[in-house]
């Protein structure tokens, strides 16, 4: 069985092929809810969940042992193996509560300890209440409570089955499996001319009744015999479907006219969905097919968040980004939430477990929230943060149980009206109607999965039919609706969610216009991204009610002069960063997933917190590391509120300027002469190979000086130019190229009485420093280079006159990378280093004596260590996979010496390092 077979139905096995039960995984986990002890509980725990869940009565003969001796590789020492199944998994207990993070190193530890035929592909560890499954291969993880065990039958049956070894993407292949379906369905539909609101209106009812005929809202399959019952050519599927739409949306008793046999088990649904009247689709036989292909995959198990995955694969890429639309999981989604007020509840829950009174005041408590996404897209915000919170309830419904000694509910239980935790609490704005069309419905059948999830615990079965509760998704401008309009705010209000990533570029007038109102003017907002009216319009909400937000964005707006400009308006807002993720890797359920750089920001009035939790990735696609910080600034550095405005002129005297170099503006004439040309130049005229010179730019700094040369003709003599063919060829080309440009006024048609220089001259007159405009975020360090004043610099890169060989160390060292990766704006993921925003806003520690000439023979010695390597060009030096050792050890001296020069060790981390950097920079600015 493949991966994406794992959700197709089969009319003689309704149930998985497996023989999983989930019946049987609630029985475990409630069995074993109140488990903690390692010691006393974990083999019979183990042994249970063989048996009770997996259904292996003989674990002797399916291979399975208990405490496997193994002697660790690292240390020498024995330890045993708590679970071991040969080539299926190992298991690592531990305690109730303990670090799950230690736990999956130790097993880790063990597996590679083990001779590799022995080793499983996958790792289990756990802490009896929560499951973490490693798949080895993919280095990729999920985690699950107890609880839930019975939603996981799917990831255990392809762990057992040994089909797959991808068992932590079980669910999200098949999610995609079932968007395709659609994907293909609407494809036949807009190839017949079904497209816009009706086409959009149309495809949401489809995925509401396919979801219904597997999940019991209905009785099973009642569509999907509709659907099969019709003519193979589909002549007499439309209007079918628009009797069943109609007859959705009208209750039993109001029903007229001889009934449809096949209709008649179909109940008044309302809420809204089919109230819509719209015209018959006639379909074809292929759109049938399409029809029916989706109506033979099993809905039961699907998230609802993958309806937004089904609109990015609906939609091309370039409509996707015209309204900046990236979709989120559901763990970059927790990564919001869970900080925000979630990891709150939970606390509460833990801190009201013994006490009747204070488990149903908390559940109370959960009811008052009121969650606003301005930006919903699809929903999966709301919808997550509302599983977050029903999970929540459901907790405290089986602990309340467990304090009454009750089995089940006596009492009458409405499902709909007795629990706290409703629809109504979810508030969106979404500015396409497709999208807002996926939220309602996505957010019902959300709902509905809740509450089979509470039919497993209580045995109550939920009647949501007709439907009285809904979220309320408002389609429209965010940016010109009154949130307040769309949700209360009050200090329960959370506002949340993945607003459009549009750079300044990119927008639209429309979008200028609502950027330009909601920053009222302010200079240099226009090229700040679309993503901050968000951050803008929720800090006067929390000002206003006391409400809390936690948006992404890309990390644009931690960089460059964005911070200072947002800032400078959320400060007025009197509200702080209170939690942050920093830069990591954007990744979606979509089949084409998001190639962006995120942060998460969250945003309360200032004070609300004492400490901030701020999470950092060493790579941006590794996972996060926690830490507490007492502020986080704008930069998402734990430190004080500075921000970095640019500047003209270096922080300290003793710097000297970053200056940009020559722009030739010539069409390449001069400019842009390839080694073969320069070798022609050479051969055949010999008086403009007078004036040919080396040029370079970033390119030809990092990747080989010699692959371009120029003309300089700053002191040709006339009658050279004259003289020369090829001079005076250039010459007038670069002329006309000049006159082309729209408009005499022009300052490249001003050029044009100059043809024979650059457009503007910027050129060293001493040896001088190369800096490239653009670096690798990859690079542990920035390289620069020292040429004498006959190499030509462009545009491309700055330079710096002097070879001052501190200086030369102080720009190659760690704590000038640290700065420039905190503050610099990017290309892609590349430090883009400019002198305004950067260079000048560097806080340069002042040197002594002893300082410098460290710093000066240790400039020398890299130098050196560097010559040593000819053939090699500077960007492939500095590779970290490349970077010769004895280069990269001088480079740690220097590190070293300037950490010293700072009053850090040399083992400070970055964070820390950071943090001095802007400590520094206050101390600067304070004095000027």
């Amino acid at each position: 069985m493949e991966i994406g077979d794992l959700y197709i139905k089969t009319d003689s096995a309704p149930e998985k092929d497996s023989g999983l039960s989930r019946a049987a995984a609630a029985r475990f986990a409630e069995k074993w809810k109140s488990a903690t002890d390692e010691k006393q509980e974990s083999s019979t725990f183990w042994h249970s969940f063989f048996i009770d869940f997996l259904g292996i009565t003989d674990l002797q003969a399916a291979g399975i042992e208990f405490e496997k001796r193994v002697i660790s590789s690292k240390k020498g020492t024995t330890n045993y193996i708590d679970v071991f199944w040969k080539d299926t998994f190992l298991v690592e207990q531990k305690s109730g509560g303990k670090d799950l993070e230690a736990a999956e190193v130790q097993a880790r530890d063990y597996l590679v300890s083990l001779p590799p035929a022995l080793r499983p592909p996958i790792v289990i560890v756990s802490d009896f209440a929560r499951f973490r499954i490693v798949d080895v291969l993919l280095n990729k993880s999920f985690e699950f409570r107890l609880e839930s065990l019975p939603e996981q039958l799917d990831r255990f049956e392809a762990i057992i089955s040994h089909k797959t070894k991808q068992v932590t993407n079980v669910q999200v292949e098949a999610d995609q499996k079932a968007a395709q379906l659609m994907a293909d369905l609407y494809i036949q539909l807009e190839k017949y001319g079904y497209e816009g609101h009706e086409a959009s209106v149309f495809m949401v009812r489809i995925l509401f009744c396919l979801f219904a005929d597997d999940t019991r809202m209905w009785k099973t399959d009642i569509f999907h015999r509709l659907v099969q019952d019709t003519n193979p050519l589909g002549t007499d599927l439309g209007p079918r479907l628009s009797n069943l739409f109609a007859l959705l949306d009208t209750p039993k008793e109001m029903r007229r006219g001889p009934e449809d046999p096949l209709l008649a088990d179909f109940p008044y649904v309302n809420g809204g969905i089919f109230s819509e009247r719209l015209a018959t689709v006639n379909f074809n036989g292929a759109m049938r097919n399409a029809l029916m292909n989706a109506c033979m995959y099993d809905w039961s198990s699907i998230n609802p968040t993958i309806f937004g995955a089904l609109f990015q694969d609906i939609k091309s890429k370039d409509e996707r980004h015209a309204n900046g639309e990236h979709y989120t999981t559901e763990v970059n989604i927790d990564k919001t939430i869970k900080p925000l007020f979630i990891d709150e509840l939970h606390k509460k829950l833990e801190a009201s477990w013994d006490s009747d009174g204070k488990l149903k005041e908390l559940q109370r408590e959960l009811g008052t929230y009121q969650i606003l996404d301005p930006a919903c897209g699809c929903g999966n915000f709301l919808i997550t943060t509302y599983k977050r919170l029903r999970q929540l309830e459901l907790e405290i419904i089986i602990r309340l149980k467990q304090l009454d000694g009750t089995t089940g509910y006596t009492s009458l239980f409405d499902v709909a009206e007795d629990l706290c935790v409703k629809l109504e609490q979810l508030h969106g704005i979404e500015y396409v109607e497709w999208s807002s069309q996926i939220a309602k419905v996505a957010i019902y059948l959300t709902d509905h999965q809740e509450n089979m999830k509470l039919e497993t615990v209580l045995g109550v079965a939920a009647n949501r039919f007709p439907l009285s509760h809904s979220a309320n998704i408002v389609q429209g401008n965010a940016l010109q609706i009154d949130w307040e309009s769309v949700c209360p705010m009050t200090e329960k209000t959370i506002i949340v969610g993945n607003p459009p990533f549009l750079g300044a570029r990119l927008q639209t007038p429309e979008q200028k216009s609502d950027q330009a109102e909601i920053w009222g003017g302010i200079p240099g907002s226009g090229m700040t991204d679309y993503v901050t009216n968000w951050f803008i319009l929720a800090s006067r909400h929390i000002m206003r009610s006391g409400c809390r937000a936690a948006l992404v964005s890309t990390n644009s707006i931690t960089q460059g002069d964005q911070p200072a400009l947002l800032w400078s308006v959320l400060n007025q807002s009197n509200v702080e960063i209170s939690f942050a993720h920093k830069t990591f890797a954007w990744e979606n359920d979509a089949s084409g997933k998001a190639a962006v750089h995120c942060v998460i920001i969250g945003l309360g009035r200032r004070g609300l917190r004492k400490s901030k939790q701020l999470w950092d990735y060493s790579e941006a696609s590794d996972a996060p590391k926690m830490s507490v910080a007492k502020n986080i600034n704008a930069y998402l550095v734990d430190g004080a509120d500075i921000l970095v405005s640019a500047r003209k002129t270096p922080m300290v005297s003793w710097v000297p300027p970053l200056l940009t170099g020559n722009e030739p503006r010539d069409g390449g004439f001069l400019s842009n002469i390839s080694p073969a040309e320069a070798e022609k130049i050479k051969a055949e005229d010999p008086i403009a190979a007078k004036y040919l010179r080396v040029l370079i730019g970033s390119q030809e700094v990092l990747n080989g000086v010699g692959n371009r040369f120029c003309l300089w003709l700053v002191d040709a003599q006339p009658s050279d130019l004259k003289a020369s063919k090829e001079l005076s060829s250039r010459v007038l080309a670069v002329r006309e190229n000049r006159l082309k440009t729209v408009g005499t006024k022009s300052a490249k048609a001003k050029t044009a009485d100059t043809p024979t220089l650059f457009s503007r001259i910027a050129q060293p007159k001493v040896r001088f420093m190369a800096v490239p405009s653009v670096s690798s975020e990859k690079r542990k360090y920035i390289p620069l280079e020292i040429f004498e004043p006959d190499v030509i610099v462009n545009n491309a890169v700055f330079f710096i006159e002097s070879n001052d060989l501190a200086l030369y160390s102080i720009l190659q060292s760690k704590v000038f990378r640290i700065w420039v990766e905190a503050v610099s704006s990017r290309m892609k993921s590349d430090y883009q280093i400019s002198a305004s925003s950067v260079y000048n806003t560097f806080p340069f520690p002042e040197l002594n004596a002893e300082t410098r000439a460290s710093l000066e023979a240790l400039g020398h010695e890299l130098a050196q260590e560097r010559a040593k390597f000819p053939s090699t060009a500077l960007g492939d030096l500095y590779d970290p996979l490349l970077m010769p050792p004895g280069v990269l050890s001088v480079h740690k001296k220097i590190d070293s010496t300037l950490l010293r020069a700072l009053g850090l060790k040399p083992t400070s981390s970055d964070s820390e390092i950071l943090k001095q950097e802007f400590s520094l920079f206050a101390e600067i600015s304070g004095r000027q």
